[in-house]
């Protein structure tokens, strides 16, 4: 019999941008890349190799999240010209998309490595916010992936990265039940659409074991003030300690929106917790977010008196 000839194992260098970027600062551990973790998982399902420090690679994988670094992104793709490479993400352009060969693997959990399962349930959104690259970049709103396609039972806890993901009811119930049925802790890391807050979604959130205890909100629209009472009125009858287990993100100074205070002031004397995320950057919002991201300093005085304290030093 004539010998078969063994298949060439290629090497994969992996180059997450950010990732890169943030250990350069010293700014402590990546979070995992996602379309990283996914190619690094069709190449090994192929008898390749991938991994980070690569010195010799056959081909490259360059992926950049967040604009910030986009030159950084740039130098990577100019500097491996003459290697077969593939690139994208949000941080270089919207309009690349992984291929369903790709989009649709179990990450590589071995790559980081990995303490937690990571994905998404669904993709895009319902809303258009104007501060958002959401609709831009995925699209409106679909199902996407049910969690047992992506959660390893190594892991106890599994981060879910849904844009909206109450915008299903259905799926969204069909995802959570599995999770408390199969004893996984979640971390829903955007924040969730009050509006969309029923007594049956309540009942379900104060079910779920959440990963640090918290269920995050988002309250970007300074209109919706009513819906905001409303959505918080029901998460308290359904017995939910908003004190204790509810955060709200404000984004701050959007298109010169001055309310973060108010709203945050709002958020207070209903109870819950204030999280302010600076769209801009001016001294009254960095003092506005080193009052309210810290619950010690929120709860135990009021931003006027924090701003009199940090002025007597």
């Amino acid at each position: 019999m004539t010998p078969q000839p063994q298949q060439h194992c290629e090497q994969h260098l992996i180059i997450d941008v950010d990732r890169k970027y943030r250990e350069s600062k010293r700014r402590g551990g990546a979070f995992p890349n996602l379309a990283a973790m996914k190619y690094s998982s069709l190449q090994k399902s192929k008898g390749n190799i991938t991994g980070f420090d690569i010195k010799h690679p056959d081909k490259v994988f360059i992926t950049c999240v967040f604009t910030k670094n986009r030159l950084e992104a740039i130098k990577e793709c100019c500097d491996t010209f003459d290697i077969p490479r593939y690139f994208g993400g949000s941080g270089l352009t919207t309009d690349w998309d992984l291929i369903p060969e790709i989009e649709f693997q179990r990450p590589d959990y071995d790559l980081y490595p990995s303490t937690y399962s990571l994905g998404f349930t669904t993709r895009g959104c319902i809303r258009d916010c104007g501060f958002c690259i959401v609709r831009e970049k995925e699209g409106k709103f679909r199902r996407h992936q049910h969690i047992e396609e992506f959660h390893d039972f190594r892991f106890k806890s599994c981060k879910l990265l849904d844009n909206n993901i109450l915008a299903d009811k259905e799926w969204f119930f069909e995802n959570t039940n599995w999770a408390i049925d199969n004893k996984v802790n979640l971390n829903i890391t955007q924040g969730m659409d009050i509006r969309l807050v029923t007594p049956e979604i309540a009942d379900q959130l104060k079910k779920i074991k959440f990963v640090d205890q918290q269920i995050r909100f988002a309250w970007d629209d300074p209109y919706i003030i009513r819906r905001v009472e409303e959505g918080i009125q029901i998460l308290k009858d359904a017995g939910i300690n908003t004190r204790r287990n509810v955060s709200f993100y404000i984004l701050a100074g959007y298109n010169g929106d001055k309310t973060a205070y108010q709203r945050c002031k709002i958020l207070r004397d209903l109870r819950c917790n204030s999280f302010v995320m600076m769209y801009s950057e001016t001294q009254e919002l960095k003092n506005l977010a080193r009052w309210a991201n810290r619950r010690q300093l929120y709860w135990s005085m009021n931003f006027d008196d924090y701003k009199k304290v940090k002025a007597n030093g």
